[in-house]
């Protein structure tokens, strides 16, 4: 258990650089065109292809390690809040299934998608099947959020209680060491 959290910490460090140097290659990418398009009247038709693509990476990397969070991605605990521990429990093993059909579906089509597609970006001529590598990337990153996330949550394991004691896991009442 201790290292897949170890890996899982190394993994997300490494998602976390890839999103910051994604968002500023968006960011340069969208500026430069405007900068072009105003000043010089010429658009750079590639940016389009780029973006788009890197867009694709930073939403589902951006979702795979916000589902490492409890509460990370969008959920309704409406009914979870209502029942007792053992219900939670249940519960949270239905989402997480659900969860990883989503993600093993979205990486099967990528592979899929990559096998098949054999045509070339419009503006680039990049081999298309480089941008649905993003995808496969993507459904990777949250199986193994996921997984970490329910891990952890089955056996009542948080990372701010591991690193700082004084931090009372969710659940427990602070106060009542006896």
């Amino acid at each position: 258990m201790k290292t897949y959290r170890k890996f899982m910490r190394a993994v997300t460090k490494a998602e976390e650089i890839v999103l910051v140097a994604a968002v500023i290659l968006v960011l340069a990418l969208t500026f430069g065109n405007v900068v072009a398009r105003k000043i010089f009247m010429h658009s750079w038709g590639f940016t389009e292809e780029i973006t788009v693509a890197v867009f694709v990476l930073i939403s589902l990397l951006g979702a795979g390690v916000a589902a490492q969070e409890d509460g990370g991605l969008v959920n309704l605990s409406l009914i979870p809040d209502r029942v007792g521990a053992r219900a939670q429990k249940v519960l949270r093993a239905i989402s997480w299934a659900c969860c990883m059909v989503y993600a093993a579906v979205l990486t099967v089509e990528g592979v899929g998608r990559m096998a098949a597609d054999n045509t070339l970006t419009p503006i680039l001529h990049i081999p298309k099947m480089w941008f649905w590598l993003f995808v496969v990337i993507g459904g990777i990153s949250l199986m193994l959020h996921l997984t970490c996330n329910f891990i952890n949550a089955m056996t009542g394991f948080h990372e701010d209680a591991a690193a700082d004691p004084s931090v009372v896991p969710s659940g427990k009442k602070g106060g009542d060491e006896a």
